[in-house]
């Protein structure tokens, strides 16, 4: 395993295979970065151009001062400000972040929810998300990626603790330090006093009733003994391990009594617990500072990527606090006029155009100073792709030196740079800018201003025209007051006489700076919310469908805008949780593991999987964007139309639990078009407005317990009673009919007896 710290190249041992194939390694990385040089210095010079009108600041031909008027349209400024605030939006409904990982199975749910809710309180409340997000944006839309690195920083932890209890208790509470991620380490122990209840309790239950009294003397010597001793130490405590281990002669009773006593002996301990409380930062990489392979799309598939970062030697020492001076000293390299000069100060912004040029009247930091700690020198981070250990398989190396002194060198499994391009180009790691592409509408839009502001200072301002050979006219030109008349035969009538004012149209300027303003909101996709939305659409009771239609081609650019930015953000969320992941052992991150944990346990479910090689990669993460039916201009839309959902759904379902129609199977084929409805807007859980399976199968069993204990109305009772008397008349009436009614079955019988045999018959007289 490759693990070299703060040692100079020529120094490092090649001995071993794994040194001499790193140093072999730094050799080529200095003929990369040579080569790279050339391809940053090029894009720099794009960048800086953004960056100079981002500022108004004259650095072309056509923004040059004309005629004295050194105006700049601002076009580039509010379109990026504006794709900021827009994107920033976006990606923070409701002012969070708000994202979930999504679980591999049924099991992993909680778990994925575990790592949900600590990267949640890391980007969200132990950072500012806002902060770090509008800055992240602000630089992708100015410098077509924004770069943000995932930087773990280890806070280390040193505490002292006294405490008191027995020998079970004080291994418990070592058991306990090092589950949360502490060493406890025992500097002393005192025995203070023994808990006599106890002993004798285990001494009459082993011994019996009759050997009270010798135990009783027992620790009443042993009592005596314990102010005289002293602290024990670790070779102490081993001592009296082995002689406890050789007193075989002892009785019976004896052996009883001190390992009762042993058990019951209070114990005052000292203890340095140790550790690391691990938290994360942001930091933003300058893109004039980033180097990379520009046909690798992804970051992860990146051969060979890094970035400098110019810092004085004192910063050096602290950001790197294993750095030995010295040697730093002589092997460091430092700053010169050139390809690593700061450039600019101007201002923030103006720190991007950092090359050999600077800004007129604006100093430049020097590589020489009065002040040694003061120089500034460049540390170079790079990721790189080489067989590290010559087993035939590529690894990942990061390496963080300055000339050739060698801060840092060891494999790791991942970059931790996410990389946010709003407008991305294909096959390409670099996109576009949305400043960049708004230049030449600035440039344009700045001539015609000029112009428009020109002709209105000519028609503002009167004009007069004299013969030079009348007057003085160098006086005349200076303003003076009075005025000599060279020739006797001046007349003022003819000699001086009024210019007409410039004849020219302002209209078609107008007309020409709307059209440049109407091109750059539409090169960029960018719209007010006034123009996206008809008001006829927008009418209460129109379907979302509808109101998705009703998005301009520009409305759906800003929101494609808004995901693509989005990538770039589910990317150092992973960075996030796979940080985490890494330092799992330590303290901060089982105290934020135990916060997230569903039983509160100091268990990070994730950091146990990969211990157990149990790997899971949390790729998939679904996170929530205003954008569409969620953005902030159609909340109150999207609000109306869930609440008919909902007001629907409960009229069916009221409708068909009366009836007596409504079964399980029925109601997830009637809650379905709900369910998708509320999908398109954005709901991933329809449950949480809709009523669930398990809801409505209660409902259902309830409706059905309460219709059969319900008690009939008045009402209802005279409806029954009359249904019943007209379903037996009916029935009657059936009888009589068909034959088969009382009277019909006695006359039936009547007749039967009549014909038996043996009867007499009545003829008749």
């Amino acid at each position: 395993m490759l693990d070299i710290k703060n040692v100079p190249l020529d120094k490092i041992n090649q001995n071993k295979q794994i040194n001499a194939r790193f140093v072999r390694l730094k050799n080529l990385l200095d003929v990369k970065m040579a080569s790279y040089l050339r391809y940053l210095g090029t894009k720099n010079a794009v960048n800086r151009a953004t960056d100079y009108h981002y500022l108004c600041l004259a650095v072309t031909d056509s923004t040059a001062p004309v005629n004295g008027i050194d105006y700049i349209h601002p076009s580039v400024k509010p379109v990026v400000d504006y794709a900021t605030a827009v994107i920033t939006k976006g990606l923070m409904p409701n002012g969070e972040i708000n994202f979930e990982f999504v679980a591999e199975d049924e099991q992993d749910e909680v778990a994925a929810r575990q790592a949900t809710d600590m990267v949640s309180k890391v980007v969200n409340q132990m950072n500012d998300a806002h902060f770090i997000l509008e800055r992240w944006v602000m630089d992708a839309n100015m410098h077509k990626n924004g770069m943000m690195m995932i930087k773990p920083v280890r806070e280390q932890i040193v505490r002292y603790i006294e405490t008191e209890g027995t020998l079970e208790q004080l291994r418990a509470f070592e058991a306990q330090a090092a589950e949360s991620g502490l060493t406890a380490l025992r500097q002393s122990r005192r025995q203070t006093s023994v808990d006599m209840a106890k002993v004798m309790a285990e001494v009459q239950e082993l011994m019996g009733a009759n050997q009270a009294e010798f135990a009783q003397s027992q620790v009443d010597e042993y009592m005596n003994q314990l102010p005289n001793l002293p602290e024990e130490t670790d070779a102490d405590m081993q001592a009296q391990q082995q002689a406890d281990a050789m007193a075989v002669n002892m009785s019976d009773q004896e052996a009883i009594l001190q390992d009762a006593i042993k058990r019951n002996t209070i114990y005052r301990a000292k203890y340095k617990l140790t550790g690391y409380n691990l938290n994360i930062k942001f930091h933003p990489i300058a893109q004039h500072f980033w180097i990379c392979d520009p046909t690798v799309p992804e970051m992860k598939d990146q051969p060979f990527c890094g970035y400098y970062d110019p810092m004085t030697i004192q910063e050096a020492m602290d950001l790197y606090p294993g750095i030995n001076l010295e040697e730093f000293e002589r092997h460091a390299e430092y700053n010169m006029n050139g390809a690593y000069q700061a450039g600019s100060v101007l201002n923030n912004l103006a720190i991007h155009a950092r090359d050999s040029v600077p800004i007129m009247g604006i100093p430049v930091s020097s590589a020489s100073s009065a002040d040694p700690d003061s120089r500034q020198v460049s540390v170079v981070t790079v990721w790189n792709k080489y067989d590290i250990d010559g087993d035939g398989e590529l690894e990942l190396v990061e390496i963080i030196y300055s000339g050739t002194y060698i801060i840092s060198a060891r494999e790791v499994e991942f970059i931790p740079v996410a990389n946010m391009c709003p407008k991305p180009l294909p096959g390409n790691f670099y996109g576009m800018s949305v400043g960049e592409s708004v230049i030449p509408m600035q440039e344009y839009a700045t001539s015609a201003a000029r112009a428009e502001i020109q002709l209105g200072l000519l028609t503002a301002t009167p004009r007069i025209g004299v013969k030079p050979d009348r007057l003085d006219f160098e006086m005349l030109q200076d303003g003076e007051a009075a005025i000599f008349i060279l020739d006797s035969k001046f007349d003022p009538s003819k000699d001086i006489y009024q210019i007409p004012p410039p004849s020219g149209n302002l209209q078609f300027l107008e007309v020409g700076m709307n059209r440049i303003q109407q091109d750059t909101m539409a090169m960029i996709g960018m719209t007010t919310p006034q123009d996206v939305f008809n008001p006829e659409v927008m009418a209460p009771g129109n379907s979302g469908v509808k109101l998705q239609l009703a998005l301009t081609p520009n409305q759906i650019i800003q929101d494609n805008t808004v995901r693509n930015a989005a990538e770039g953000l589910k990317e150092a969320l992973w960075l996030v949780w796979r940080t985490l992941v890494q330092y799992g052992d330590d303290y901060g991150v089982k105290r934020l593991a135990s916060s997230c944990h569903p039983e509160k346990r100091p268990e990070f479910l994730d950091y146990m999987a990969f211990d157990d090689m149990n790997f899971c990669d949390r790729k998939q993460i679904q996170i929530e964007l205003a954008v569409g039916m969620r953005s902030e201009e159609n909340a109150i839309a999207r609000l109306q139309i869930i609440q008919k959902c909902q007001m629907d759904l409960y009229q069916i379902t009221q409708a068909m639990t009366a009836q007596g129609t409504l079964t399980p199977e029925v109601y997830k084929k009637v809650k379905k078009p709900f369910a998708d409805t509320l999908y398109t807007l954005g709901v991933k859980d329809c449950d949480i407005y809709l009523p669930s399976d398990e809801e409505v199968a209660q409902m259902i069993q309830k409706g059905m317990m309460a219709a059969k204990n319900k008690q009939p109305t008045p009402q209802e009772q005279k409806d029954t009673s009359a249904a019943e008397l007209n379903q037996a008349r009916t029935q009657q009436i059936m009888a009589t009919i068909e034959g088969v009614d009382a009277d019909s079955q006695l006359n039936y019988m009547s007749m039967a007896m009549a014909e038996r045999p043996g009867r007499p018959q009545d003829y008749g007289h």
